[in-house]
């Protein structure tokens, strides 16, 4: 197989959509349609920013909002290309990886195709179309709001959106998150936003290679699909080589039919593991085609050995049920952050991918999960999850709707979710597959059971196991079964085993949060202002401050509706912390941030002293995809918020810190999330008076917790422990503030400067 890329410069014709009659290339040549120079991978706001249709910086001030003049615009790609030569023997396909949205194709004038989803790769047989020599490649992306225009939506979709988000997001298979949400502006983002290539295949080409661990236990083994694109033929035989570091793995046998599989023992295999449990060990596996003794094709993925399961119950009080990983048939304790778009134009994803991933590792995240809203990312995102040992529950993208159940429906989102499958499916990080965010409770709302959900209940689940084995399904997250969406009992939704806790995002340590009795929360966030010099590099000199009746800050909340109600909530939770709201930037910054880094830590330490009982957080969220004041703890410009490195303290695989106050005590807690045990020695000291109220040593087994000593503390006391550990000569350290709000800042502010 033979690529030719054809990313690069293009052409780039706009226009306001019907308002000229342009149906074919034919009809661009001696027109008067605007044309502007394209980049591919791009998007087309990117290319009028750079033109100067749109302003330079489009997330300054309230500049996003000027994209949406051009929703209604239809685009015409083009550029020239040479074709190679072709024997008789080979083929020629053009292979889009991510075009947005709408789209026709022509190779010199002719139609050679079309699709209708920006979220999978298109890919179109063009040999009989290429000319020797010179070829002109022509792509027409017309408006998705147009689209969505002229569908005829269902109750079953309509029931639920009067409080929601825009309903034509139900019927385009963009990322949903563009039409506007909480997290990200209104931005269409119309584009060829991943490569093109041009691609040329022999007569013997490997379309299939696939690997799944069938079992460790009794002797580990592994098999190996494959499906070679070939003549029909005898005397073929497929060879397998695995290897990683001194492990290697062999299998050969004689092939009856092009398609099949092969089942290959592995002798003291050297097993993947999520981050903290040990190493995340890949190997290359090839696979050799044979014709009469003749090598005739070969390919080589990176596969791991383990294997994955999700237990879980429908419900819990909090003992009686479970939510929780194996992996290698070993719990983990699951810690980690919502992944949401990298950018509010995707062209530009891949290209903070490094910079973000490296945020994931250290941090100590051991899972991400891959929010509904969001397009599915790149193989450079999973390959780094793969190598990290940094597990991944993958949503497909779905979130917060009532999406349509007709046939039609159906079967677009089948062959989504089947491409999507495919093209992921040899990535051991991935551990789940999730049908989408929040849609079951939806229905929970309406009078309509999670069950009518074909898409999450039929045609996912479908599409998963006829191409992918042994990995765990869920239809929702949160996952309602059938029965509490039908009950309407608001008592019902709180007995869920894995939750998302939003709720008031009051006092982070309110009864909402605290009587939880999920065992597994996928979502849980709270908001940090960036800080003043960050905020500049987004807000408008003059807006920066103060942030009340500030339409800048609103948009940059996010939202497009002119709604500060995220402004607002900022500041109460200021207020709540602290008693009082700063009135000036300095100290307002510094307040949120704290009060989002100390809800933060003790959503996640929360977790981790209750286990077994408690087995996994997937906090919101590390990355912001657009300059905003939000849960995340990175701003897009990278700078760290004050959270940042509160979770990384209490990410650590072993950690100590303290449950919450109960009988006049607080109890201090070992938590080790790795397979050895760990030894070692601590001191707690009073930040105030320097000291040492708790010291000794710990013997902490493997994958679990153990209580240590109590400090007593009276329900009335304000003040912060420094917690400070050491294991084979190296030093760890926590904190902890106790007390009941409202803290003084000032205090704060001096406990702050021996922490940070």
């Amino acid at each position: 197989m033979k690529n030719y890329s054809l990313n690069g410069n293009w052409d780039l014709y706009f226009f306001k959509q019907g308002s000229m009659n342009i149906k074919t290339p034919e009809d661009l040549k001696g027109s008067d349609v605007p044309k502007i120079l394209a980049e591919v991978p791009g998007n087309v706001e990117l290319d009028l920013s750079k033109a100067g249709y749109l302003p330079q910086d489009l997330y300054m001030g309230m500049n996003i909002e000027k994209v949406q003049d051009y929703e209604l615009h239809e685009w015409w790609y083009e550029r020239e290309f040479d074709a190679p030569e072709l024997d008789d023997k080979e083929k020629a396909f053009l292979k889009f990886d991510g075009v947005d949205c709408f789209a026709e194709y022509f190779v010199n004038g002719e139609k050679i195709g079309e699709s209708k989803n920006a979220l999978i790769e298109h890919e179109f047989e063009v040999t009989d179309v290429l000319k020797s020599g010179k070829n002109t490649l022509t792509v027409r992306i017309s408006s998705p709001i147009i689209e969505a225009w002229n569908t005829k939506p269902e109750i079953y979709t309509l029931a639920n959106t009067a409080g929601g988000r825009n309903v034509e997001y139900s019927y385009i298979r963009k990322a949903p998150h563009c039409f506007g949400w909480d997290i990200m502006p209104r931005a269409l983002g119309s584009g060829i936003w991943r490569s093109v290539n041009l691609v040329v295949k022999g007569e013997f080409e490997v379309d299939t290679l696939y690997c799944y661990t069938y079992a460790i236990e009794g002797g580990t083994r592994v098999i190996v699909c494959y499906d070679l694109i070939a003549p029909p033929s005898k005397n073929m035989e497929v060879e397998i080589i695995g290897k990683c570091g001194d492990s290697e793995f062999y299998g050969r046998k004689k092939m009856e039919f092009k398609a099949g599989a092969i089942t290959v023992p592995v002798e003291n295999p050297k097993l993947w593991w999520p981050y903290g449990y040990g190493d995340a060990n890949l190997y290359d596996l090839t696979a050799h085609f044979y014709k009469d003794g003749e090598l005739i094709a070969t390919k080589t993925i990176k596969t791991g050995i383990r294997t994955v399961e999700l237990v879980r119950t429908d419900t819990t009080d909090g003992k009686n049920g479970c939510f929780k990983f194996l992996i290698n048939d070993v719990e983990i304790m699951a810690k980690g952050t919502n992944w949401v778009p990298m950018d509010v134009f995707h062209s530009r994803d891949a290209g903070r991918y490094d910079k973000a991933l490296e945020l994931v590792r250290d941090i100590g995240c051991n899972i991400i999960r891959c929010w509904g809203g969001n397009v599915y990312e790149d193989h450079q995102f999973f390959d780094f999850c793969d190598a990290n040992g940094i597990m991944v529950w993958q949503d497909f993208a779905m979130a917060c709707n009532m999406y349509p159940q007709d046939d039609e429906f159906q079967k677009v989102m089948a062959e989504e979710a089947t491409a999507v499958v495919k093209k992921l499916r040899n990535h051991p990080s991935i551990i789940l597959w999730s049908g989408d965010n929040e849609c079951d409770i939806r229905p929970y709302f309406s009078n309509y059971s999670t069950n009518d959900n074909k898409v999450t209940r039929e045609v996912f689940p479908w599409a998963v196991r006829k191409n992918d084995v042994k990995r765990p399904y869920l239809a929702s997250s949160p996952y309602i079964p059938e029965e509490i969406s039908m009950s309407k009992d608001n008592g019902d939704i709180i007995k869920l085993s894995e939750e998302h806790l939003w709720g008031p995002r009051d006092y982070f340590k309110s009864s909402y949060y605290t009587s939880s009795k999920a065992h597994f929360v996928s979502e849980q966030g709270y908001h940090g202002c960036p800080s003043p010099e960050s905020l500049a590099m987004f807000i408008d000199k003059d807006h920066l401050w103060p942030n009340t009746n500030n339409e800048q800050w609103t948009l940059h909340s996010t939202d497009t509706r002119g709604d500060d109600s995220r402004v607002k909530l900022v500041t109460n939770q200021i207020k709540q912390l602290f008693g009082a709201v700063p009135e000036n930037i300095d100290d307002y910054t510094f307040a949120s941030q704290i009060s989002q880094a100390e809800a933060k830590k003790f959503f996640i330490e929360r977790m981790r002293t209750d286990r077994p009982y408690k087995t996994g957080i997937i906090w919101w969220n590390l990355l912001d995809g657009w300059p905003q004041i939000s849960d995340a703890v990175v701003g897009y410009y990278y700078d760290k918020k004050i959270a940042y490195d509160y979770i990384k303290r209490s990410q650590e695989p072993v950690a100590l810190m303290f449950r919450e106050l109960e009988s006049w005590n607080l109890t201090l807690v070992c938590a080790n999330d790795t397979l050895k045990p760990v030894k070692g020695t601590y001191t707690v000291k009073n930040m105030d008076t320097n000291e040492v109220v708790l010291e000794g040593s710990f013997d902490a087994k493997p994958n679990g917790i153990c209580d240590l000593q109590k400090v007593p503390v009276m329900y009335s006391d304000k003040g912060m422990f420094l917690i400070e550990w050491y294991i084979d000569g190296e030093r760890y350290f926590n904190h902890y503030m106790y007390g009941y709000p409202g803290f003084d800042l000032d205090d704060y502010k001096r406990w702050y400067k021996l922490i940070k």
